[in-house]
């Protein structure tokens, strides 16, 4: 619990973008590590699996136009996944440059319309203003 009391000064030498913060606190349990998070809480964080996503169908679509890969029925083999799978995904590659940006930047509403593009295999608004 972080309060405003303080043991000693900050040792920032002035510097006022710098935090600086004692803690003690249990080791993990075997003896293992552990980790300290701060979260920006105004930041917006990308939705991995859309991500993921628009990067596998970027990919398998220069795979197809390059000719490393014949057909989606191989890719889907490579992949171990099915060809019903890469169809499904395969058109997220035409999203806008724009709505990946923002997806990246984690826009809740561009997340949804590529989500939505994604479940849906409907791609006639992916190039439109939002």
């Amino acid at each position: 619990m972080l309060t405003g009391t303080f043991a000693k000064p900050s040792q920032d030498n002035g510097q006022d973008n710098i935090i600086s913060l004692e803690a003690t606190f249990p080791v993990a349990p075997g003896g293992g590590s552990g980790k300290l998070v701060f979260e920006d809480q105004n930041g917006k964080t990308p939705d991995a699996v859309v991500v993921k996503a628009i990067a596998r169908a970027s990919v398998w679509f220069e795979q197809l136009t390059a000719g490393k890969s014949q057909s989606m029925a191989e890719i889907a083999v490579r992949e171990n996944i099915t060809d019903n799978y890469v169809s499904n995904l395969i058109h997220l590659a035409w999203l806008s440059p724009d709505l990946v940006g923002r997806v990246l930047d984690g826009d809740p509403e561009s997340t949804t319309v590529a989500r939505v593009a994604m479940l849906s295999r409907k791609s006639d608004a992916l190039w439109g203003r939002r």
